[in-house]
């Protein structure tokens, strides 16, 4: 029986997106022909001839989908993240305005569920990679036949462990309030996990203990039923309430994970993918370095 599964790719590098779904299409995909979905913001793949070459060259089954974006109205222009000075990673001009389309990719992240003009609804499995990244040899399993048989909602391609890789100050900018927003959010709704490293924030309520034991997710598989849940709509709602991922830079990989401990009081599934060799999350990026932001950084 197929699998009704997609894969999802938010992709801005028109140099690294055919190369990168060619060595899925090579590696994996050309065993399930699994639909893609291209979302893009602003005109980047209107043009029907680009879209061509890319189906052509990478042999895949791929719709093209513009998704909006907009800054919320509510957050004043200082306390925007590229505004933060306080911050070293601003301060030093790793993250200036003119990337500012990273924080509505991350908004888009942090939202898939029928977020505008998305499809993933209509399946039961997703998977999501990024444009510039590369599958260097045969993947040996399906991720979404593997999901069917574990008890987890979400796996990972990868999981970076806090143990084996600190967090550096890039990545402890980019969680200013995480921390603060766990703890009221648990108890807010007076919630009992089974996470160990939920119950001894709640005691520790440190930052340094947040950081040096949070893991990260990267490159998700989801059960979309995950998301049709009040667990994921409270979630969601109250992040972005918080104004966190355009005050913060708050990323999918923290926030997936955060919310799968607190919940379901279980880390997802890791696949191991990159650790064993099957893929590089950069594998393209010395083609086309940071993505292109969007037209409008007034928008």
């Amino acid at each position: 029986m197929t699998i009704n599964a997609c894969i999802n790719i938010l992709s801005s590098r028109t140099k690294c997106l055919p190369l990168s779904i060619k060595s899925l299409w090579d590696n994996w995909n050309h065993r399930y022909n699994y639909p893609i979905y291209v979302h893009y913001f602003d005109d980047i793949y209107d043009n029907p001839e680009l879209r061509e070459k890319i189906i052509e060259f990478t042999n895949s089954q791929i719709e093209f989908i513009q998704v909006p974006y907009e800054t919320p109205k509510d957050i004043p222009n200082d306390q925007l993240f590229y505004n933060r000075k306080d911050l070293w990673y601003v301060r030093t001009g790793r993250f200036t305005i003119n990337r500012k389309g990273y924080l509505h990719m991350c908004h888009f992240y942090n939202n898939l569920y029928k977020y505008p003009n998305t499809k993933f609804h209509l399946h039961d499995y997703m998977l999501s990679v990024d444009d510039e990244s590369k599958f260097l040899k045969e993947v040996p399993y399906n991720f979404f036949e593997v999901m069917e048989s574990r008890p987890e909602e979400a796996g990972v391609i990868k999981m970076t462990y806090p143990h084996i890789k600190k967090a550096h100050q890039g990545v402890v900018d980019s969680r200013v309030g995480m921390k603060d927003f766990v703890i009221d959010y648990v108890e807010k709704y007076d919630i009992e996990t089974k996470s160990e490293f939920i119950n001894t924030l709640l005691k520790e309520r440190t930052e340094q203990y947040f950081h040096d034991n949070l893991i990260m997710g990267d490159s998700w598989i989801f059960k979309t039923s995950t998301f049709d849940t009040p667990e994921w709509r409270q979630w969601t709602e109250e992040m972005n309430k918080s104004g966190g991922i355009y005050r913060g830079r708050w990323g999918d990989t923290e926030m997936n994970v955060l919310f799968f401990l607190i919940h379901h009081g279980e880390m997802p599934y890791d696949f191991k993918t990159v650790d064993e060799g099957y893929h590089d999350q950069g594998g393209y990026r010395h083609i086309q370095g940071y993505a292109p932001s969007i037209k409008d950084v007034n928008k």
